[in-house]
């Protein structure tokens, strides 16, 4: 009898060592699955930002997954309208999806990105960034941006104002003017 209760008391001591082995393994798994997990998740949504009590962009998506704690919301079918202080929307910027950060006020817009400006300027990429507090819109990626009806400039890089005018291309800059030539043949 006394074998049987050593055998019994080892194998409740590890019994108990294995249990307290897979608690704290429970815990750890159920710590990762509480920072993956979303605090809220909206289809069809709208995002305001403000700036003193007045909207400043106002961004629409098809579905938002929103992490409180890491500041970081996803959209995915983005559409942004940014407003001037008259309330006018003076930039558009569409993208396939995004990340929202809005205690920086750092929008991150990503695949078939376009930003069309008031004043006819077209922008195209893969991605960008707008910052709301600069009001820039930044990106490494190529970039083409459309001026009117004729004048297209490509490159890598670009930083613009949210209207998109001045803007600078960083890399490998070309251009190209349709109408030009005719324009100086009818002067000739």
């Amino acid at each position: 009898m006394n074998i049987t209760v050593k055998t019994i008391s080892v194998l409740l001591l590890a019994l108990m060592l294995g249990c307290s082995q897979n608690t704290a393994s429970d815990q750890q798994i159920s710590t990762a699955d509480s920072i993956a997990r979303p605090d809220s998740e909206l289809s069809d949504a709208k995002i305001y930002l403000y700036n003193r009590g007045q909207v400043k962009t106002e961004i629409l998506a098809k579905r938002i997954i929103k992490f409180v704690d890491l500041d970081s919301t996803m959209a995915y079918g983005v559409n942004i309208d940014i407003y001037d202080s008259t309330g006018k929307s003076t930039t558009q910027i569409v993208g396939d999806s995004g990340v929202i950060r809005e205690t920086k006020g750092r929008v991150d817009i990503y695949g078939n990105v376009v930003v069309i400006a008031d004043d006819s300027i077209r922008l195209e990429s893969d991605y960008l960034y707008w910052l709301s507090a600069t009001e820039k819109i930044q990106t490494d990626a190529f970039v083409k941006i459309t001026i009117g009806k004729d004048m297209v400039v490509t490159g890598w890089g670009m930083e613009a104002d949210q209207d998109l005018f001045p803007f600078r291309i960083l890399n490998q800059v070309s251009g190209q003017v349709s109408g030009a030539e005719e324009k100086i043949d009818g002067q000739k």
